[in-house]
């Protein structure tokens, strides 16, 4: 991905797609056509849309619990999707994959996230263990793709949800003993930086205008809203555990967690 002036261009083996504030221009190589290359970039292209108007755009998943977002944050391979998979086969409502964006918002009112596009992105494993689906008719991003989309039309939010908490995705390293689902509060300056390390704008501040407001709209988030560590064996047969404990976590979370500022 590069900038020249207002113009982003994103490059892939696919084609090559070009995003100005107000316009989208695809070039797909042959053999891809415009919808498959536009579904594999769309959440960068709106990334950069939303930015540009002031939203503030994290590469996490979030899904719906009790009325409320609660976000799934991490680099690429974390397990944002399998995660967000997870509580939409328990009948959670699908919020967003792999982009959150959340709009501007007063001091007196709770940040909320936008509902994203109606679809997961899911290997096999993920697929399989957790969907209990082969795969069989369901799209691929891009034809060379090894996951499939999951429609998720009919289980998705129509208007935007207040956030609640945010979960950072690690592994227990190899030499963890336990097994166990560990949930770890995180203080204020450390989720702004988790923040910021994992806003999608990182990859293209310069070619869209970006300023210190980026930095102020992730400090502002991280004091509002609460962030944990989600510490889990790297094993699918850990995904019930998981599912139980960030349920736990948000049922024994205290009331001023929610809505005011947090200790540092």
């Amino acid at each position: 991905m590069d900038s020249q002036g207002a113009i982003v261009h994103i490059h892939s083996p696919f084609g090559r797609v070009d995003v100005e504030r107000d316009e989208v221009r695809l070039f797909p190589i042959q053999g891809t056509t415009h919808r498959a290359l536009f579904e594999y970039y769309a959440v960068y292209v709106l990334a950069v849309l939303l930015h540009q108007r002031n939203y503030l755009t994290l590469h996490a998943s979030a899904v719906e619990v009790d009325g409320q977002g609660v976000a799934f944050i991490g680099p690429r391979g974390a397990g944002k999707s399998t995660t967000a998979s997870l509580f939409y086969e328990q009948g959670h409502n699908l919020l967003s994959d792999d982009l959150i964006a959340c709009p501007p918002s007063s001091a007196d009112g709770p940040p909320h996230v936008d509902p994203g596009f109606p679809w997961m992105k899911l290997g096999e494993k993920s697929l399989g263990e957790v969907l209990k689906h082969d795969g069989d008719g369901l799209e691929r991003p891009t034809p060379m793709s090894s996951k499939r989309m999951v429609p998720a039309h009919e289980r998705q939010p129509d208007a935007s949800l207040p956030l609640q908490h945010i979960y950072v995705l690690g592994y227990h390293d190899d030499s963890h003993d336990g097994q166990e689902v560990k949930v770890k509060r995180v203080g204020t300056k450390e989720a702004c930086l988790v923040l910021l390390s994992n806003a999608f704008v990182q990859m293209f501040l310069d070619g869209t205008g970006a300023d210190p407001k980026h930095l102020d709209r992730c400090a502002a988030l991280a004091r509002r809203i609460p962030m944990s560590v989600l510490g889990r064996p790297q094993s699918i047969d850990a995904l019930p555990s998981i599912y139980d404990a960030v349920l736990d976590d948000l049922n024994t979370a205290r009331p001023s967690d929610s809505s005011g500022r947090r200790s540092q």
